[in-house]
């Protein structure tokens, strides 16, 4: 299963300007290269149009990893960063067995390291024990800083995966926009119930910030404020988004993600036709 998570790779539904293989024309956008105006459909039809076509089967793809504090947390058998670590290997596992070429941001309220493309999966793997074992410098999260990073980037139309619990200050809707305009954009989150519901009874509870260290008294017979303005923008931009809870175990975690790439294949070839 693990395997066929990128049979056929995503050249099926990353198309740009440039590429090998035509897949479909499109009226010009602010933006587009001046090269890839088809000039004979723009010519018949009085509208600048574009040639779309197919990239390269073998794409790179990019993870971005949040390292902040709370990846810490779990009131499971599980913590976030137990997850990260797994799905991280999976995935790197599957898109280097397909051939395709893996690139690293990790973060926390800074760029922590970068990792150029590479292939192999050996290499691979060996950089992902790695990163994920590498005492960061900060504790915080900065989602923004990450986005604009990777888009000061000069790559081709790439897959990214965000890897975060989405904790972090709603300053990124510009950058991700800016992002998604660019590259596919694949959100998992990572999530514990406890950020969401709590023990219904009376009383109070003492909770600290993995992040901020600051310590709050939470009234068990109220409810949480869930903070979803992510999901907003989510929903806002078209994103294709998983969300695994740490309660889940690496066999759900798995199922999972093989289940939400089989979906995604079936609604982009039901919409490409």
């Amino acid at each position: 299963m693990v395997a066929n998570l990128f049979a056929g790779s995503f050249s099926s539904y990353l198309n740009a300007t440039r590429g090998i293989e035509l897949d479909e024309l499109r009226q010009y956008q602010p933006g587009d290269e001046f090269r890839s105006i088809d000039w004979k459909t723009t010519t018949r039809t009085g509208v600048l149009h574009v040639r779309l076509k197919l990239v390269d089967k073998r794409t790179n793809i990019f993870f971005l990893i949040d390292r902040s504090g709370s990846k810490k947390f779990g009131s499971a058998d599980f913590t976030k960063e137990d997850i990260q670590s797994s799905i991280i290997s999976i995935l790197v596992q599957s898109a280097t067995e397909a051939g395709n070429l893996v690139s690293f941001i990790t973060f926390t309220d800074r760029i922590e390291k970068y990792i150029p493309p590479l292939s192999g999966q050996k290499e691979g793997m060996r950089i992902v024990e790695r990163i994920m074992n590498d005492k960061t410098k900060g504790v915080c999260t900065d989602i923004n800083c990450a986005f604009k990073y990777l888009n000061s980037m000069h790559f081709a139309p790439s897959l990214v995966f965000v890897l975060s619990d989405f904790f972090a200050p709603f300053d990124y809707e510009m950058s991700l926009k800016a992002l998604v305009r660019k590259h596919d954009i694949i959100p998992i989150i990572i999530s514990d119930i406890r950020e969401e519901v709590l023990p219904g009874a009376r009383g109070f509870v003492a909770v600290k910030d993995l992040e901020t260290r600051g310590v709050k008294y939470l009234d068990l017979s109220k409810g949480i404020m869930v903070n979803s303005q992510h999901l907003g923008l989510f929903s806002k931009l078209n994103l294709d988004y998983l969300t695994l809870m740490t309660s889940q175990n690496e066999e759900q975690w798995t199922k999972a993600l093989s289940d939400f790439f089989d979906k995604r294949a079936r609604r982009r070839s039901r919409i490409k036709r």
